[in-house]
């Protein structure tokens, strides 16, 4: 039977050796030094964090599994071409996928229920995205998956069944598979009228971060080149925070959507670009099930924690259909 531990390279003997002779090397190039203890900040089967104190600023180590096999070198080359916008890199080891970079230090979007920040967040990111669609070829050849329509298109053709296996009963089964051309023709739709880009696959508010009185993207390591709308779906699902008992959370995303799209006006018209938007927030949720079903749990040792994530999203397909009345 296969050991799933070698997943898990951190996991493996004499691997923090390796990792802390890097980080010294790395330190010693920059001038600094290492002062104190390397702690774990972090350790999953997905994730590896540790705390580095030196004779300067404090710094962070990440490292991840297959899953994520772009974080750091994605992570160096965005901090080159967009610097302030997302983590300080000190080094980036791409065979290794090892990332050194330093403390963001400034404080959660989460933390901050200011609704007025949260919209300029959600619009600084998309000029982020609307920068990047020329950069595709080059995210490609750094090693970003390939998410883009076609290949999306194939895969909700091949895997949709299977993913309802993991949790939906008889009935939900029956209407998420009668939903498969209306998938497919949204895919098509979609692609007509934005083009791929970065889409950042965890943009949720504890991946933002306010550093003085700059807005700061990180955590890269769900990225892929695909439709760049896709990112909005897992921002909206934060949006609970936001709501008071006067409103509810179909009101509130109706009151960011217009942020996301201001800044992609000068690619096609808002009345496009606004239904292309209300496609994303259903077709992101298949994006999201064929994430954890083909790019995340069979990446984990403990695959039995994600395992029904597909049918979670597959469901919430259902319930948003129902919500907006399709």
């Amino acid at each position: 039977m296969e050991d799933r531990r070698i997943l898990v390279p951190w996991h493996q003997d004499n691997y923090y050796e390796g990792v802390e002779q890097w980080i010294r090397e790395e330190l010693e190039r920059a001038g600094l030094e290492l002062k104190g203890k390397v702690e774990p900040v972090k350790d999953t089967d997905v994730t590896l964090v540790l705390r580095i104190p030196t004779n300067g600023e404090e710094y962070y180590f990440k490292a991840g599994t297959f899953a994520s096999h772009h974080e750091a070198v994605l992570s160096s080359e965005l901090n080159k071409r967009y610097p302030g916008k997302t983590v300080e890199v000190l080094s980036a080891n791409e065979e290794e996928n090892w990332l050194l970079m330093k403390d963001l230090k400034g404080k959660s979007l989460r933390t901050l229920k200011d609704k007025k920040l949260w919209q300029k967040a959600i619009s600084e990111y998309a000029e982020l995205q609307i920068a990047e669609l020329k950069s595709v070829d080059s995210l490609l050849q750094l090693g970003v998956s390939d998410r883009r329509m076609p290949v999306l298109k194939k895969e909700i053709e091949q895997h949709l069944g299977d993913m309802c296996r993991t949790g939906l009963s008889r009935d939900e089964t029956r209407q998420v598979t009668a939903l498969l051309p209306v998938l497919l023709d949204m895919c098509d739709e979609m692609d007509s009228i934005i083009p791929p880009s970065i889409e950042h696959g965890d943009l949720h508010t504890n991946n933002i971060r306010l550093v003085g009185d700059r807005l700061v993207f990180f955590d890269w390591g769900d990225a892929s080149v695909s439709h760049p709308f896709f990112s909005t779906r897992v921002f909206w699902h934060a949006l609970d925070d936001l709501i008071s008992a006067d409103s509810e959370w179909l009101g509130m995303v109706e009151e960011f959507r217009p942020y996301y799209l201001e800044p992609w006006t000068n690619l096609a018209p808002m009345k496009e670009l606004d239904r292309a938007l209300r496609l994303s927030d259903q077709l992101a949720c298949v994006q999201r099930a064929l994430s954890w079903h083909l790019y995340i749990t069979p990446n984990r040792v403990k695959q039995e924690e994600s395992y029904n994530k597909p049918s979670q999203w597959l469901r919430l397909l259902l319930e948003h259909r129902g919500l907006v009345g399709e």
